[in-house]
């Protein structure tokens, strides 16, 4: 659940820490604190068609593996170096030959300043999970505890497969066209299930080692048998060689080791513009954070690291001190962010620092210009930007991978996001949403984030677009913040940036889940504010269900987990929350306690309501204006009894004076006393069907549209269909309950 370990409130002030504990992350891409679970098959769908393959194993040495000063391979005892080990008389078992690998790579100075060290038995006590991969690289210095595996300190990892027959990819035989697609590479058929489990494996291994790291990208090996590939992973997508026998030709994987001991830091992946505090940056940090608190977030098994960040508008570099980060992500494709609780080295101030991998785009305007501009005309209840910048200024780190996206061998055609590592810092470390202690706290918090959205809107004409729980905060004072504006849009422009959705799948409206083409409107976010409220306050506040049979978990799951996975991977949704307005399931067959939220709750249920009828029948008309020719009229202007400016979400204003007259009510309508908790059964149960979804931890990019032309009888009745017939299709994915997904 987004904050499961949250213990019972009263209406007193919260003892909890003022931090973001919520996710934030991208592109069928998510973050989440540490220690969060998830599955091998999470893992392989956050890649799909992200791998870029096969690449010739020549020009990947000569692409990443570049180094100033490479002697020739000796020209004896080389090329027999690796088939001895396949040449024993007796059979070998697979922990046999891979001692006998790493023994030949760690011998005889072929890979200086670095070992392999056998760790497919011990995993990482600290990782999610228990992942232990056959083998790590760690710098000869490094002292390794009973050969466990350490994320923290890898700088390489290598799976090791007896049988040829494990490759997990498969090159293409032919050189058409035809042959040269996706699935072509990825193995299908027979043995699929066992290969995607398997990717998914190595999936979760380089996307720990990220997290766990400061990385620009990561090396890693596949042996099978007499075979080998390499990869390069970074936050774009995955480079993966063309299978060779390193057998055959073993001066290919030797140069491969040869290479990468005599690059740089920085060529090997690591970002280099951070490094481990020194002991006097441990005072400061130290003091900073007793001072304000946050002395329970120093953790004695993280190490405490500077970091610079350079500013764009000064021209000037900061640096700061983190330790552990709040948020951390467990995708490896995407924004893949991290968020700390950091120190001002200048100022000693204690300030919110968010490490992110900007979407890099033509038309995607930064976060920190998007902070910039809202705080200069002075939007509310937004974060005030100290500083804000791509990563190492003009030498900024940039995704590898995106760059060979038209190689002529390349298998598949999808498209693949850029991504430039991106940091700024705010004045405010507020806290989640799900740390309000009372239910009038909860609207007011909600108000103040609604407040924000309007003055974007009205004032600099910039949509937020990932209206979400994770998204919203408390401050110190207890009012809302509106946060995390690096999908917003200048609502001038109406090309589209990226494919597919932008938003947090379970607070997105329910029309852009049905179309993902559907242009984002300020209506698509006010309803997001509205889901909002129904799922903070279904899950943590008292109300009674009316509906026989029903449960808390079903409701939730159907409101707003509800999807269905199409053929392609891509998901389709909407339709649990289309019925949900449209029957008024909330507040009719669920009664909320409180009497504020109750009325509150209902009235915008109906302002939804009216909206998503105006909508359909806007579309309707559209499709039915007659014409002379036969074919359909896309008229822009409705001939429905209603126009825009009948409908009440037309813009903030009705909306912003419900919630004030709520927050108006005496106190004595408000609960005296109540628990704030979170109810355990809102958690939906995840459910056994042909279809496997998890619509929290990635978000569907594609869907038929709605064909104009049915009438609107039909429309309507397919939605119930669609409805009925995937009510079972989805299943929760609590530990990535508040993700982002663009």
């Amino acid at each position: 659940m987004s904050d499961p370990e949250r213990k019972a409130t009263t209406s007193s002030l919260s003892s909890s820490s003022p931090v973001k504990r919520t996710v934030d992350s991208s592109i069928r891409h998510s973050a989440t604190r540490s220690g969060t679970t998830r599955s091998r098959q999470d893992d392989e769908d956050d890649v799909r068609e992200t791998w870029i393959e096969p690449m010739p194993v020549v020009d990947f040495l000569a692409e990443f593996m570049q180094c100033e000063t490479l002697e020739p391979l000796p020209e004896d005892g080389v090329d027999d170096v690796f088939s001895e080990m396949w040449a024993s008389e007796e059979p070998l078992t697979e922990n046999m030959l891979l001692e006998k690998f790493v023994d030949i790579i760690n011998a005889e100075e072929r890979f200086p300043g670095f070992k392999l060290v056998f760790t497919g038995s011990n995993p990482d006590k600290k990782a999610r999970t228990k992942l232990r991969p056959d083998v790590c690289v760690y710098p000869t210095d490094h002292d390794v505890e009973e050969n466990r595996t350490d994320f923290l300190k890898m700088e390489m990892f290598m799976e090791f497969k007896k049988s040829p027959g494990a490759d997990l990819f498969r090159d293409p035989t032919g050189k058409s066209e035809s042959q040269k697609t996706y699935e072509s590479f990825v193995v299908t058929g027979h043995g699929e299930h066992a290969k995607k489990q398997r990717r998914g494996q190595i999936v979760g291994y380089a996307a720990e080692a990220c997290a766990k790291q400061h990385r620009v990208h990561l090396f890693s090996i596949e042996i099978t048998g007499p075979f080998a590939r390499l990869f390069l992973w970074d936050r774009s997508a995955t480079v993966v060689t063309a299978r060779f026998n390193y057998c055959d030709q073993p001066r290919l994987l030797l140069d491969f080791f040869r290479r990468f001991s005599r690059m740089s830091p920085r060529a090997r992946g690591r970002d280099t513009t951070v490094e481990e505090a020194t002991e006097e940056d441990e005072k400061v940090i130290r003091a900073a954070f007793e001072r304000e608190g946050f002395q329970d977030r120093l953790c004695s098994g993280h190490p405490t690291m500077k970091l610079t960040v350079h500013d764009e508008s000064s021209k000037t570099v900061h640096a700061f001190i983190v330790g552990k980060p709040e948020v951390e992500p467990s995708s490896l494709v995407g924004r893949a962010t991290k968020a700390y609780i950091a120190v001002d080295l200048r100022t000693t101030n204690v300030v919110f620092l968010k490490d992110s991998w900007r979407v890099s785009a033509a038309g995607m305007v930064k976060e920190g210009d998007t902070l910039r501009k809202l705080n200069e005309t002075g939007v509310r209840n937004v974060p005030q930007l100290l500083c804000a910048g791509d990563v190492d200024g003009e030498n900024a780190q940039q995704t590898q991978s995106y760059t060979l996206i038209d190689k002529t061998w390349r298998c598949g055609s999808k498209a693949i996001t850029p991504h430039t590592h991106y940091r700024q810092v705010v004045d405010v470390v507020a806290r989640s949403i799900y740390t309000f202690t009372s239910s009038k706290q909860l609207v007011q918090v909600i108000h103040d984030a609604f407040h924000a959205h309007r003055d974007a809107v009205e004032k600099c004409c910039i949509l937020h677009r990932d209206v979400s729980a994770g998204n919203i905060l408390i401050t110190k004072d207890g009012r809302g913040l509106l946060n995390d504006w690096d999908m917003s849009k200048n609502m001038d422009s109406q090309e589209a940036r990226q494919l597919g959705r932008t938003g947090t799948w379970l607070f997105m409206s329910a029309r852009i889940l049905q179309n993902p083409k559907k242009i984002h409107e300020v209506q698509d976010d006010i309803e997001s504010f509205v889901h909002v409220l129904l799922y903070v306050a279904l899950c943590y506040t008292a109300h009674t269900i009316t509906a026989p049979h029903v449960g808390l978990g079903d409701i939730i799951a159907r409101l707003f987990h509800q999807a269905t996975q199409l053929q392609d991977g891509t998901y389709t949704g909407g339709d649990g929350k289309y019925i949900g307005f449209m029957q008024k399931l909330v507040p009719t067959q669920v009664v909320f306690e409180c009497t504020p939220i109750q009325q509150l709750v209902s009235r915008l249920v109906s302002f939804v309501q009216e909206w998503l009828k105006y909508c359909e029948a806007l579309e309707q008309d559209q499709a039915q204006s007659p014409s002379d020719d036969g074919i359909p009229v896309f008229s822009l202007k409705p001939t429905t009894r209603q126009t825009l400016d009948d409908i009440i979400l037309k813009d903030h204003e009705l909306t912003d004076q419900l919630f004030a007259s709520v927050l108006a009510l005496p106190e004595v309508k408000w609960p005296q006393t109540e628990t704030i908790q979170l109810h355990e059964s809102a958690i939906p149960k995840r459910r056994k069907t042909g279809i496997t979804t998890n619509p929290a931890s990635r978000a569907p990019s594609s869907k038929r549209s709605l064909d104009l032309s049915e009438s609107e009888s039909t429309a309507s009745r397919k939605r119930r269909t669609r409805a009925r017939g995937s009510s079972l299709s989805y299943h929760s994915h609590m530990d990535n309950i508040d993700e982002g997904h663009h």
